[in-house]
């Protein structure tokens, strides 16, 4: 479970990543100071880099285990909704936090993970399957 976990969080730093660099050369200053650039912008990087964050980590989780759904859904999502805390705690260390945009972006950061989730679920071989055989 702590190979999924590790997985997750790898998986959605180098998303966040890239995600801040497509960020910072495309979008305007006029669209990131206004509430429906914050959405358009960090919204859609949220939701899909904890969308490919989860879904990496489900496809990782492997073993006797992941045919239960609570024990999938704690390895698959405790990746991204770890990294979501973190990022959390470090806006409520910031003076002037944008509460709304923040909390809009965090839903679709966690709307995404299920989504991720579940995708990975889906992406999964069936237990009888063998690949490349």
């Amino acid at each position: 479970m702590v190979v999924c976990w590790l997985v997750g969080v790898v998986a959605w730093l180098v998303c966040t990543t890239v995600a801040a660099g497509v960020i910072v050369h495309t979008a305007s200053v006029e669209q990131l100071s206004s509430f429906d650039g914050v959405v358009l912008w960090y919204g859609s990087s949220g939701f899909l880099c904890a969308l490919l964050a989860a879904a990496v980590a489900a496809l990782a989780h492997r073993g006797p285990h992941r045919d239960r759904w609570g024990r999938d859904a704690v390895a698959s999502l405790g990746g991204p909704v770890a990294a979501l805390v973190a990022n959390a705690v470090l806006a409520g260390l910031q003076p002037a936090t944008d509460w709304g945009g923040f909390l809009v972006t965090t839903v679709l950061s966690l709307a995404g993970a299920v989504a991720g989730w579940q995708l990975g679920r889906a992406l999964r071989p069936s237990p009888g399957s063998r690949l490349g055989g």
